[in-house]
């Protein structure tokens, strides 16, 4: 499935062939908007891969503001198209995390290329921060609730898990309660996925 895109562009003419090229380009899902009511509304709306947004809007505010307001929302990668190179500029489109730029006029090849980046790095900052957060998790237990939560999260019943760790299935299923209420979870489900993320599968 390609990624949806959020395109915010309030020159009719340009914003309908940025979406011709991006649909030659493999993105084929782009929902068009040329105010930031219209951005806000769709935003709220629909689930974007990436909002590629004028910095130079003739509204309110400008695309830099209303990016920053959509990330309130929920954080989607950003990249910004503008006609200026302004250090200033470019300091506030910095603030938005993460992001890109392209400067007019640009190629639709490196328009491509900006957009694979800013998903290749968004998806790697939420892997390195899930990671992060697994980890610190996985502080909060003890090594034999680790050892247990290793064990059932590969399939193994209570009284196997008890057998190889030489206590009661009853103790098993206490471990279990204090790993969920530690973890702040309350399925199975969720403690095998936990596991899985913080590769404890055997």
């Amino acid at each position: 499935m390609s990624h949806k895109i959020l395109l915010i562009e309030d020159e009719f003419i340009i914003a309908r062939d940025i979406e011709m090229e991006l649909g030659k380009n493999g993105f084929a899902r782009v929902l068009r908007c040329s105010t930031p009511a219209e951005a806000k509304m769709d935003y709220k709306e629909n689930e974007f891969d990436l909002i590629l947004s004028d910095i130079n809007l003739e509204a309110e505010i400008d695309g830099i503001e209303l990016v920053a307001q959509l990330q309130e929302i929920r954080k989607t990668p950003a990249v910004f198209l503008t006609a200026f190179s302004n250090p200033e500029i470019v300091a506030r489109a910095e603030k938005i995390m993460p992001f890109a730029y392209v400067l007019k006029p640009f190629h639709a090849e490196q328009l491509k290329i900006t957009i694979n980046l800013a998903l290749s790095n968004f998806e790697k900052r939420q892997n390195e921060a899930g990671s992060e957060e697994t980890q610190e998790k996985l502080t909060l237990l003890t090594q034999r609730e680790v050892e247990i939560l290793s064990a059932f999260s590969s399939g193994k019943t209570s009284k196997e898990v008890g057998d190889e760790l030489h206590i009661s299935h009853q103790t098993v299923e206490k471990h279990k309660k204090n790993i969920k209420k530690k973890l702040d979870m309350s399925t199975i489900g969720e403690l095998i996925r936990f596991a899985v993320d913080a590769n404890l599968i055997k």
